[in-house]
C-alpha cells in the first residue's frame, strides 16, 4: 500500500511532465520574410472573419518560390494535427491538401467554415509539415507546397501561439492579399488523463530503479 501511495505521489509530483508530453511535437517557422503586415486588400469580409486578422495591423511570415525546401512550417516529430477551415475570398478554386495519403482537406468552393480534419502526421524529409495549397489558376493547376512554392503563389503564417498557427494562401490572381484560403493548423495535446497515466508509470519505474539500487 505504501509503495502505491509513493508511486501516486511521484505521479502527481510529475504533473509538470504533461506540459512536455502533451506538446512533445512542436510547430515552428523556419526562414521566410518576417514581420510582413497584411496588406490593405486582405479581405475584411465575413468569409475571413474566423481568422480574427486585420489588414494593416496583423503581421505574418511570408514564404514564396525563392525560399528553400527546408523553409516553411516545421514539425519537430510525429503528432496529432488538426486542420480547421477558416474561409476564403477567391475566384479560383483552391484546395488545402495533406501529402501523406489523406489528400484534399478543404476546397474553398465546397468546404464550410469551421469544418475540421484531424490526422496523425510526421514531418517530411526536410522537417516540414507535409501539406500544400493548390489552385486552379484559371485552368492551370499550381501548387504552393510547404517548402516548395510555385511562383507567383505564396503562403503566409501568423505567429505560432499555443502550438497553433494560421496559414494564409495567396493564389497569384494578380494580387498578394493572402485571403485566397485560410486554415488553422494545430498540434492536438494529449488528453490529461493519458498524460497523468504516463506520469504515474514513470513514477513506478523510478521507484523500481530505486529499489534495485538499494
Amino acid at each position: 500500500m505504501m509503495k502505491l501511495m509513493k508511486a501516486a505521489f511521484v505521479g502527481l509530483a510529475l504533473l509538470a511532465l504533461p506540459a512536455s508530453v502533451a506538446h512533445a511535437a512542436t510547430l515552428s517557422l523556419v526562414g521566410g520574410e518576417q514581420n510582413v503586415t497584411l496588406p490593405s486588400n486582405f479581405s475584411g469580409s465575413p468569409q475571413l472573419a474566423a481568422t480574427g486578422l486585420q489588414a494593416n495591423v496583423d503581421q505574418v511570415t511570408v514564404f514564396e518560390s525563392t525560399d528553400g525546401v527546408n523553409e516553411g512550417l516545421a514539425l519537430s516529430g510525429p503528432a496529432t494535427i488538426r486542420f480547421d477551415f477558416l474561409g476564403s475570398e477567391a475566384g479560383y478554386t483552391n484546395q488545402a491538401i495533406e501529402l501523406e495519403g489523406f489528400g484534399v482537406l478543404f476546397n474553398n468552393k465546397t468546404s464550410i467554415i469551421g469544418q475540421s480534419v484531424t490526422l496523425v502526421l510526421s514531418p517530411n524529409a526536410n522537417g516540414l509539415l507535409p501539406f500544400k495549397f493548390s489552385t486552379s489558376g484559371g485552368g492551370t493547376v499550381a501548387d504552393a507546397e510547404n517548402g516548395n512554392i510555385t511562383s507567383p503563389l505564396a503562403i503566409a503564417f501568423t505567429d505560432i501561439v499555443n502550438n497553433s498557427v494560421i496559414a494564409l494562401f495567396g493564389d497569384g490572381a494578380g494580387d498578394q492579399d493572402f485571403d485566397d484560403m485560410a486554415i488553422r493548423i494545430s498540434v492536438v495535446p494529449l488528453p490529461p488523463a493519458l498524460a497523468l497515466f504516463g506520469a504515474a508509470l514513470f513514477g513506478l519505474g523510478w521507484l523500481g530503479k530505486r529499489k534495485k539500487a538499494a
